[in-house]
């Protein structure tokens, strides 16, 4: 081999000796050559095929889900302080059995969950008759007050217009009517309601007609861009039935599923400021004859016995045909809901347990009245 490649050296002209590390590089060369031909030579589609590279599992954050909690889930626990402090005592008291005492005890404890006096008399009544049939444990109670709380409320509550939860394309503008005193929730309402009609496809045009309030109208602005509702404003301290009137027109004009209109707070106490919701309602009636289509009461629940006078109040002036009870959670006594819609026989629509759009959903008694009870 060292003879073969010194003759090469003589023929290329080269006065070297060739040694054994001559002969050591050129063979590593040849293999080298060998090599990268049979790699070219390989059938296209054969791949080299590497072990995985090690996971360090460790090291991967653990992604927890959160389940979702229900409507029904939300009310139970917004009304459980009620349910525990009111209804939770008054079966404790069933088991010492029903005496003059006792009934008197179970008398203040409605009183305290904020059902007026009508309704506290009747259930009193019934009560007593129910007692005298024998012997009433606790849960018997928790039925019997289902039952009694339940057949003061249900066929009122089959008064409630579906088109307020869903709407059907093509069926014209319905004219929304909100009402309230300040403080009750009433703009962060419409906007929730803005926001799920849109969610459904609903076309909607919101009025804000609060026009005392600077903040409110802002505040309500926000919900409308989120919800993708468009919004008729006007400069602070204008005429309120005069934006209603603009709103309304625009939402004729767009041909808009629904137009909600938000009213200025106002004490129901105060004479002339009920006229000048009553002059809103009548103006609307210039563009429609039959708007607005639902006037809605919106409620705090935490205002207790004095909601029902309040809604008296709103209900002589301009004919509610539906109510709004928010606030359903801490403090939330929740009871006047009953002697609300008792007595002037007008629906719960929608009810609120917080500040969420997914915190107000369609108002059912027997959810209701099962998550007062803690049945």
């Amino acid at each position: 081999m060292i003879d073969l490649i010194q003759s090469i050296y003589h023929a290329l002209g080269l006065s070297i000796n060739a040694t054994d590390g001559d002969v050591g590089g050129i063979l590593s060369i040849v293999f080298i050559l060998l090599g990268c031909l049979f790699m070219y030579l390989q059938p296209s589609g054969t791949a080299r095929v590497e072990a995985p590279a090690k996971i360090d599992k460790k090291s991967e954050p653990v992604k927890v889900v959160a389940p979702k909690i229900t409507f029904k889930e939300r009310l139970t626990k917004g009304l459980s302080q009620t349910s525990q402090d009111v209804f939770g005592k008054l079966s404790t008291l069933f088991s010492k059995g029903l005496d003059a005492d006792t009934l008197e005890e179970v008398e203040e404890l409605l009183y305290s969950a904020d059902m007026g006096t009508a309704i506290v008399s009747e259930l009193i009544e019934a009560l007593e008759s129910r007692v005298k049939k024998g012997e009433f444990t606790p849960e018997q109670f928790k039925m019997f007050m289902f039952e009694f709380l339940k057949n003061k409320m249900k066929d009122v509550q089959t008064k409630v217009d579906k088109s307020l939860f869903s709407f059907e394309a093509g069926s014209g503008t319905k004219v929304i009517m909100v009402v309230g005193v300040n403080g009750a929730g009433k703009t962060t309402t419409i906007g929730k309601l803005a926001t799920k009609l849109t969610a459904q496809g609903a076309k909607v045009v919101v009025g804000a007609c609060d026009t005392f309030r600077a903040a409110a109208v802002d505040q309500l602005q926000v919900w409308c861009d989120r919800a993708g509702a468009t919004m008729i404003r006007a400069k602070e301290g204008a005429n309120p039935s005069g934006v209603g009137y603009d709103a309304l027109q625009t939402a004729l004009n767009e041909k808009a599923d629904y137009c909600i209109l938000d009213t200025a707070g106002r004490l129901h106490t105060a004479g002339n400021l009920m006229d000048e919701l009553k002059k809103s309602k009548t103006v609307l009636q210039k563009l429609d004859a039959t708007a607005p289509h639902h006037t809605l009461l919106v409620i705090d629940a935490i205002t207790g016995q004095n909601a029902l006078r309040q809604a008296e109040e709103f209900h002589k002036t301009l004919e509610l045909n539906g109510l709004i009870l928010t606030k359903c959670d801490g403090s939330s006594k929740a009871g006047s809901a009953v002697s609300i819609v008792s007595t002037l026989q007008v629906p719960i629509a929608y009810i609120g347990v917080g500040e969420s759009v997914e915190d107000l959903d369609e108002f059912k008694l027997d959810d209701y009245l099962k998550a007062l009870l803690a049945l």
